[in-house]
């Protein structure tokens, strides 16, 4: 015993630990996914707000190029000079124009070539590679990047301008038509944008040492290093498809997040032509992190095992001596001691505990004095039974000598009455079903009515006016002598006190509802008020039980039937005083499994 009392204490403070130490692993490792998603976040909002500021710079530079270019489709000057006879004098205006315009652009040294042409013999050229490119000629013009294009293409792609000759020759085609409807000339305008114009812009960008920066122009992908664009992959094949799983929340719904080797992508819109510019997450930045994170709570497990610790300790001090206690007075109790312990009713749950033993140990006593007493009256009713016993066979012989008497001294009303009652003995001492066919429940109720008769000379009768289905007999259930009392209630209380012949109608059908059994059973007797047909259904009350509108048996059969079928199933009584009774019984369409109590 000794041991076991040991083991339940050790268990109490290994539980204890073990408790603790799971509340504290749960709690740092709550702690430390909480402080990573923390740090992910605020990382990725802060990349995020960075590719804001630069992609803002980017949108102000594309949007000043692509108003250039649109202003060279809608200038009268220029138009003229592309789409109609020009005289030879007004050239020089037209240099001077567009020399002006060129001028005025903040965008103009990364503008490596601007030119207006009809594409023979009219081209005006401006930009940083005039100097440093091949002449433009009716056959040169078609070498341009995208130059042979049908439509206005821009910010598509970074292509190679072949007739640069020295500096960069990385360009990206920003291209508008001009067209005249009524005579039918075309020309473009053909700027080549350098591509210094991203790597200078992004130049001050601040970026992290493992993080790689990306520009993404005509659903192509471009690393941004070393002052220069690296072309990759389509964006589906580098980066795979946009709007990536991720465990942070962003600061503008038009941020997309991609998946590149690994890593966790941003790309933000620079807000035209489709272009973005994305960075990765800096992870080696977020997993440095760490070993800080853990330091404050790895101390903080420390404390919650200690704490737990003591706690596991206070608990056998407070388990372990009501425990004992409790147990040694079981052990007195299986003993054969009975006697109770005021000692171990403590003021706590286990002085609960103690309390109950104690009962227990009362009212085992009280209920062995009881089974002694039992016994005594037990044997007693034995020997008074054996006194009063009576072979019921004796009576069933005794009832068809009778019987065959009257037949020879030709009094067939007395042997009919004798063979009824031997059916009606025999189903009480012998029917060992608690539900019965209702076919046999007629039978005993006709037997029972074959005696009534005799008593009342005649002047009742018992008619079946109605049967839905004969099946009904066969099939339905019904608890044993259940019409009989409703009968006899019928005779003593509706017929007997209206002093002449009277008549009781018995259909059988179904309740076109929800098909259960409806057996009605009508009388012409004095009838009852509306509050003795409510009372007839009630439990009697003692000061009740000799009331003479108490239907004898109405709330033992109505009881019956509900504890057989349920509470939805039982008597409805109908009546109206000096029009007679109608009691429906109803009775489920099935047989049930359940037996009445």
């Amino acid at each position: 015993m000794s041991r076991r009392c040991a083991s339940i204490r050790a268990r109490v403070i290994l539980l204890s630990l073990a408790f603790t130490a799971l509340i504290a692993l749960s709690v740092c490792v709550g702690s430390l996914i909480a402080l990573y998603n923390s740090t992910t976040r605020a990382t990725a909002q802060t990349v995020e707000y960075n590719l804001q500021i630069a992609a803002n710079t980017l949108y102000q530079g594309v949007e000043e190029i692509d108003t250039l270019a649109d202003w060279c489709t809608v200038d009268n000057t220029v138009r003229g000079f592309v789409l109609s006879t020009y005289p030879q004098r007004q050239l020089l205006d037209v240099y001077n124009l567009i020399l002006n315009k060129y001028s005025s652009q903040h965008t103009a040294r990364y503008l490596r070539r601007f030119l207006v042409t009809d594409g023979s013999t009219r081209i005006m050229q401006q930009g940083t590679a005039t100097a440093q490119s091949l002449a433009l000629t009716a056959e040169t013009l078609p070498l341009l990047p995208c130059y042979d294009g049908l439509k206005s293409d821009s910010w598509t792609m970074l292509a190679t301008d072949p007739l640069i000759t020295a500096g960069s020759r990385e360009i990206i085609p920003v291209i508008r038509t001009l067209s005249s409807s009524s005579t039918g000339a075309g020309g473009r305008v053909y700027i080549g944008v350098s591509s210094a114009f991203i790597t200078d812009t992004v130049a001050d960008y601040m970026l992290l040492d493992g993080c790689q920066l990306f520009w993404i122009m005509g659903g192509q992908v471009y690393a941004v290093e070393n002052g220069s664009l690296s072309p990759l992959e389509t964006v589906q094949d580098a980066l795979g498809e946009g709007d990536a799983p991720r465990s942070f929340e962003l600061l503008d719904q038009r941020t997309r997040v991609y998946s590149y080797a690994d890593q966790t992508v941003l790309a933000y819109p620079v807000g035209s032509h489709d272009l973005y510019i994305a960075q990765t997450l800096p992870r080696t930045v977020i997993m440095s992190q760490l070993p800080n994170m853990l330091v404050p709570l790895l101390g903080a497990l420390v404390a919650i095992l200690l704490l737990g610790l003591i706690l596991g300790i206070l608990l056998r001090q407070m388990i372990s001596t009501p425990v004992l206690a409790l147990q040694a007075q079981l052990r007195r109790i299986g003993e054969g001691d009975f006697a109770p312990n005021p000692a171990i009713e403590w003021n706590n749950e286990m002085g609960d505990i103690g309390r109950g033993i104690n009962g227990l140990s009362r009212s085992i006593t009280a209920l062995m004095e009881r089974r002694l007493e039992d016994e005594r009256q037990k044997k007693d009713l034995e020997y008074r039974m054996l006194q009063n016993q009576i072979n019921p066979h004796f009576i069933y012989n005794t009832l068809n000598s009778i019987k065959w008497m009257a037949t020879i001294q030709h009094a067939p009303g007395i042997a009919e009455m004798t063979m009824a009652l031997s059916r009606l003995l025999k189903s009480v001492s012998k029917g060992n079903e608690r539900l019965v066919p209702l076919q046999e429940e007629f039978a005993l109720l006709n037997d029972y009515f074959t005696i009534q008769q005799y008593r009342y000379g005649g002047t009742i009768t018992l008619d079946v006016t109605y049967i839905e289905d004969e099946r009904l007999c066969r099939d339905c259930m019904i608890p044993r002598f259940t019409l009989q009392p409703l009968v006899e209630n019928a005779i003593f209380h509706g017929i007997e006190p209206k002093g002449c012949a009277g008549s009781i109608a018995l259909t059988v059908a179904h309740d076109p509802a929800n098909r259960d059994v409806l057996i009605s059973l009508t009388d012409d007797g004095v009838g009852m008020t509306a509050e003795q047909a409510a009372r007839a259904l009630t439990e009697p009350g003692p000061e009740e039980a000799a009331a003479k509108f108490r239907h004898v048996g109405m709330w033992n059969v109505h009881r019956r039937l509900q504890y057989s079928f349920g509470e939805g199933y039982g008597l409805a009584i109908q009546s109206q005083p000096g029009q007679g009774t109608t009691v429906t019984v109803r009775l489920p369409g099935a047989p049930t499994g359940k037996e009445p109590l």
